[in-house]
């Protein structure tokens, strides 16, 4: 899916939606506050723990990709609820307007956000429906990379991580050897390191990095969060 391509205008015309973050992103998921340095395993352990007591989520996610001399910079508003519903709206940066819907399996619907009577039906994976680097609309599901987090436990590292937007955090670090996460694209296959930034003070994922070497090709900023929102309460609005 080319960066530079426009939103689509029409119902005649393919609805392109993207999405971030094998992505990380990532993005979030609830953990325990933290404070000073983690002992190893720690905040990982809090994730999955609260991530298993965790119905649903929205989220704003600023996602910035690299592919190449091509870069795609994005915002998204992302929701996703136990076991197997997920909605994505692009809301800037090209494309701006398209939504996709899942609601598990292979397939998804994808359509504009001011004409929802007309919507396709088109692969999880199809070119069209993907970001820069081939991220679907499962790439954000939280449970689905902290599996893949879990499986290669014996490898994560932790440590105090970086301030974002003021907020101390705590780092997760996954090196990529030998590894690969259901939901990685093609394209992540040259990926070296899987970082997860939680925040110490309120306990939610704030960013989740991907590097090739010392280049960042993938990087989620998560915030506006609204966790297990009441029935009937649309994200955002």
């Amino acid at each position: 899916m080319p960066a530079s391509q426009g939103a689509c205008g029409g119902a005649g015309e393919i609805v392109e939606v993207f999405l971030p973050i094998g992505a990380a992103l990532l993005s979030g998921v609830l953990v325990l506050s933290l404070a000073g340095q983690a002992s190893a395993g720690d905040t990982f352990d809090r994730l999955e723990s609260l991530w298993t007591n965790l119905h649903s989520y929205q989220v704003r996610i600023v996602e910035h990709e690299v592919m190449g001399d091509q870069t795609s910079d994005h915002e998204l508003l992302y929701e996703f609820e136990k076991p197997q519903h997920a909605k994505l709206e692009v809301v800037a940066g090209t494309r701006s307007g398209s939504v996709i819907e899942w609601d598990g399996g292979d397939r998804i619907l994808a359509y504009r956000a001011n004409m929802s009577f007309f919507k396709l039906h088109r692969g999880v994976h199809d070119h069209d429906m993907t970001s820069l680097r081939g991220n679907s609309i499962l790439g954000p599901n939280m449970g689905d990379v902290l599996a893949c987090f879990g499986e290669h436990r014996e490898s994560l590292r932790e440590h105090d991580g970086p301030d974002i937007d003021g907020e101390a955090t705590d780092e997760i670090e996954l090196p990529y050897t030998d590894v690969s996460c259901p939901d990685d694209p093609a394209s992540d296959k040259g990926i070296t390191l899987d970082v997860l930034d939680v925040s110490k003070k309120t306990g939610l994922i704030l960013m989740r990095r991907r590097y090739e070497g010392d280049q960042v090709v993938e990087r989620w900023q998560l915030k506006d969060y609204k966790i297990d929102p009441g029935p009937g309460q649309a994200a955002f609005r």
